[in-house]
């Protein structure tokens, strides 16, 4: 018989004991001496010192150009052509030394420095010396630049594309002698020129760069142009550059939405440059928003949709700018509000793009009909004195412009999400409903002088109207069935309830005389009308009924 061993406290029992491990020895930290080894073996310091000897290399080409001339040191021949002698040499060099590829990168730096050089020697010998116009000017830096990059395409270096680009952006504006026209119509020419080497590559930081280097001097100058006219024109320009490129670039790019988007700046310069046009800047924005426009809706099948929300959205901000340039202060809540309509028109065809063109749509509408209430529509509610930015004209043509917008803009959104048309299709009414009152009013004013009788008769006319609005929707409902009869049913009894309550809640203490008289007869009897012919349905159907029985 097995017997259980009873617990004894005074033996000792063994217990398991973890002996941690040694952790391993650390590396031996690397010397200063074999960290530089390490670099230079990788290339890195011989990058460095290339890129140092580029710029200061073409610090001292533009000192040649600039300080030379202006310190009377040496002929002016002489600062030019040995100025394109050195740089043309140290491209030819660059070009010979690279033809083994391990030895590109050092020729890299030869090469970006003698294109460099000649495009400052170009520009130097058109605004320093005025030996050839600038339209020659811009010629050759369009030649220089799209075959002297060549190499870059040719070695796939971008490296050879930014040691370009970024002493020409940093120091034509020495060489020019500030930021004017010619300089910036300079950078783009150089900008357009350098884009097709970009085409099939990666190469977004240079694109970056390209943009920047057209936006940044086009703003400085469009901010406070000589010439208000060619500041505008050099901004458009700008702009079908850097969005054209970013089109081509996108679509092998492994960021094509930050492409899209950096793109967008490129609007910057043509908002600040037509400040001074007056109206025509609206011609000048509409025509920056056909450009961004083309993008969006002209790329369906090489673009992505949100890489082209990004066009579309400056387009939509250049619109609306065009808007309030297009007309006089008075007329742009309908300027706005037509915008709107042509937006939520469009929606229909914008296909993939149908969302945000039906929000840009309702965006305009809402700031159009607040502009349309800000210049007097709310205030003509609540007294009959009028806004001295507006007239009832103008009024009358935003109201108007107003309800189609909002019934287009209310049955775009009813018909992309159904589920949803109830209250979509409310909030249209009620929008609608205040854009009749306001209408009412201003027409009054537009056919009498007397101010009293038409704030008077214009609220009588707003109640009679919505009455009638009612009744049809209400007579149309009988026709429908299932949900589009629950839908023109509900709206049609919200807005005889509306009708009804501003007769008794507004009418009843504002209006008097015969004006109040008239807006409680029209609306009793339409009420009338519409219990006898809704009882007779009912008396239809309950015979129709027995009969089936």
């Amino acid at each position: 018989m097995n017997q259980t061993p009873q617990f004894q406290p005074h033996v000792q029992y063994q217990t398991n004991t973890y002996t941690p491990y040694p952790l391993p020895p650390l590396p031996p930290r690397k010397t200063l001496g074999q960290r530089l080894s390490a670099a230079a073996e990788s290339g890195l310091i011989g990058r460095i010192l290339a890129g140092v000897g580029v710029a200061i290399t073409l610090s001292g080409m533009v000192m040649l150009l600039v300080l030379a001339a202006q310190a009377g040191l040496l002929r002016p021949e002489v600062r030019v052509a040995g100025g394109g002698v050195l740089a043309a040499a140290l491209a030819a060099l660059g070009i010979w030394i690279g033809r083994a590829p391990a030895k590109r990168p050092g020729a890299v730096a030869l090469v970006a420095t003698g294109i460099a050089g000649l495009l400052f020697d170009v520009l130097a010998t058109s605004t320093i010396y005025h030996w050839i116009p600038v339209p020659a000017a811009l010629a050759a830096t369009g030649a220089i630049a799209g075959v002297g990059l060549t190499v870059a395409h040719r070695w796939d270096s971008q490296t050879l594309g930014l040691m370009v680009s970024i002493p020409v952006f940093i120091l034509s504006a020495i060489v020019n002698g500030g930021i004017d026209d010619t300089l910036v119509a300079f950078l783009i020419v150089y900008v357009a020129a350098s884009t097709w080497i970009q085409v099939g590559r990666g190469w977004t930081p240079m694109f970056l760069v390209n943009t920047a280097a057209v936006v940044l001097p086009a703003i400085v100058y469009g901010a406070y142009p000589a010439d208000p006219w060619i500041a505008a024109s050099l901004a458009l320009a700008g702009a079908a550059v850097i969005v054209g490129s970013s089109v081509l670039l996108a679509r092998t790019n492994a960021y094509p939405e930050l492409i899209a988007l950096v793109a967008g700046a490129a609007a910057l310069p043509l908002i600040f440059a037509v400040s001074e046009l007056g109206a025509p800047a609206a011609a000048m924005l509409a025509a920056g928003a056909a450009i961004y426009g083309a993008a969006a809706f002209g790329t369906v099948r090489v673009a992505a949709r949100d890489v082209r929300v990004m066009w579309l959205l400056p387009s939509a901000v250049l619109l609306m700018l065009a808007t309030g340039y297009a007309v006089d202060t008075a007329y742009q809540p309908s300027s706005m509000l037509a915008a709107s309509v042509v937006l939520a028109g469009a929606s229909y065809a914008a296909r993939d793009l149908a969302f945000v063109v039906r929000i840009l749509a309702t965006v305009f509408g809402v700031i159009g009909v607040l502009m349309l209430n800000g210049y007097g529509a709310a205030a003509q509610v609540f007294s009959p004195e009028l806004d001295s930015r507006s007239t009832y004209a103008s009024l009358v043509m935003g109201t108007v412009l107003g309800l189609i917008a909002v019934g287009l803009i209310t049955w775009s959104w009813a018909t992309a999400y159904r589920k949803d048309a109830l209250p979509i299709t409310m909030g249209g009414a009620i929008m609608s409903l205040w854009l009749v009152t306001t209408g009412s009013l201003s027409v009054a004013h537009l056919v009498t002088s007397d101010a009293d009788a038409a704030f008077r008769s214009g609220h009588a006319a707003a109640t009679i109207i919505w009455g009638a609005v009612a009744v049809i929707a209400l007579l149309v409902a009988r026709r429908l069935a299932g949900s589009d009869r629950a839908v023109v049913l509900t709206a049609g009894l919200a807005v005889m309830a509306a009708a009804i309550g501003k007769l008794f809640l507004f009418d009843l203490a504002t209006l008097d005389g015969v004006y109040r008289v008239i807006a409680f007869m029209v609306v009793g009897l339409m009420l009338l009308g519409l219990g006898v012919s809704y009882a007779q349905t009912l008396t239809t159907s309950d015979d129709e009924l027995a009969h089936t029985s």
